[in-house]
């Protein structure tokens, strides 16, 4: 096991997590994070390498979850107060936040009803063996283009000389039906061929099996998903910046997924890496945002084969939401962010109080952390956010 950050900073359940994540039979090789903090089974913020098997909460539960940065034409002190905040009200009408339902605000005629292509695939070749994939398949349809909530984003941002859009979502209930359904069977796997597991959380499947193999299948296609919802979202956002703005020009234009499993070779052996929270790097460019207070990074990534050529997703939480929320009572967050100069727009009945900067760990400690994984290119500062 190698970590990029310090074992002083590593909270005593992340801790745990990591010393489980070592003990599964099939575990070559284990990197930790700057961003590392508590999540189901597996930390967010780590990389595992397995040996023919695959671990569903090793992924997690937004499976493809990921980031879009777009660089735009539009010179940074064109974008006032007033302009942003048009953009940001255009943005929330036209992309549904929070959990979106049959009668929820501009669902309907955003989705426009029709059923993705991806969904459509994934239920002839998959979901009609589930009694459950009637109800699936309506809540996908439904969700796939919304954002979500939680720490799912669209924001602009600057570099000093333009304006940039930075979002970041994933396969929203798709994505967790997949996760559940494997680890429940990945749960009664284990209970008859091997005991114990170090935590039930780690439940894993070998890579010899049926249902193994159509885990990465099914993976596959939430990862679709959360592409095609992105770039549905991307479009709305770029619409509502042209519309106020007229026509531009795109420079860099990155995705990248921080929840997936990949087949790869790493110190001679071919392994499949489980990142969760966790970017690819040493393939161009990546994207490391801090919080919706603080700055955030476009970075190159940098293959180092100890981090199974892995960097981090983001700042990483430092804080548990019931644990912002009990130390902040009676903060007004929208107007701190308004003084700060960082427009937050948001549902009514939603303050995004658990998202403050003060929730999250320090970007420019976590780029110096990481210094041998990902090289600053664009540094950003936020100018306003829409949050669910």
């Amino acid at each position: 096991m190698w970590s990029w950050l310090p074992a002083e900073e590593i909270e005593a359940g992340a801790f745990e997590q990591i010393t489980n994540l070592a003990k599964l039979p099939s575990a070559v090789h284990v990197a930790v994070m700057p961003d590392c903090h508590v999540g189901y089974g597996m930390p967010i913020g780590a990389a595992l390498a397995t040996k023919d098997t695959v671990v569903p909460y090793a992924v997690g539960v937004d499976i493809g979850c990921g980031m879009i940065a777009v660089q735009t034409s539009v010179p940074h002190d064109e974008a006032s107060v007033d302009r942003v905040r048009a953009i940001l009200l255009r943005i929330y009408e036209l992309v549904p936040v929070g959990q979106p339902t049959k009668g929820d605000r501009n669902a309907g005629s955003f989705l426009e009803r029709q059923n993705s292509e991806t969904l459509r695939r994934w239920f002839e070749d998959r979901g009609s063996r589930d009694p459950e994939s009637s109800r699936v398949r309506e809540r996908g349809d439904r969700q796939v283009g919304t954002l979500g909530g939680g720490n799912h984003f669209m924001e602009l941002q600057t570099d000093g000389a333009t304006l940039w859009l930075m979002l970041h979502t994933g396969s929203r209930a798709f994505g967790k039906f997949i996760c559940d359904r494997y680890h429940d069977v990945a749960l009664r796997w284990c209970s008859r061929y091997y005991a114990p597991l170090p935590h039930k959380e780690l439940a894993f499947l070998s890579l010899d099996t049926d249902d193994g193999r159509d885990y990465l299948i099914d993976m596959g296609f939430a990862m679709r998903f959360a592409e095609e919802s992105r770039k549905r979202i991307r479009e709305r956002c770029l619409s509502a910046i042209e519309e106020t703005f007229g026509g531009f020009t795109v420079g860099v234009d990155i995705e990248t997924h921080h929840n997936f499993a990949a087949r790869e070779k790493h110190m001679s052996k071919d392994v499949l890496v489980h990142r969760k929270g966790a970017v690819k790097a040493g393939e161009g460019l990546v994207t490391i945002p801090g919080s919706m207070q603080t700055g955030s990074y476009i970075a190159e990534g940098i293959a180092n084969r100890l981090a199974l050529n892995t960097c981090s997703h983001g700042a990483g939480r430092k804080m548990g939401r019931g644990a912002v929320r009990r130390s902040n009572v009676g903060i007004d967050i929208r107007s701190e962010m308004e003084a700060e100069g960082v427009i937050l727009v948001c549902p009514p009945e939603s303050d995004a109080l658990d998202e403050a900067g003060r929730a999250y760990k320090d970007i420019e400690s976590v780029m110096s952390y990481q210094s041998d994984l990902a090289r600053p290119v664009h540094a950003l500062r936020p100018l306003g956010v829409v949050k669910g």
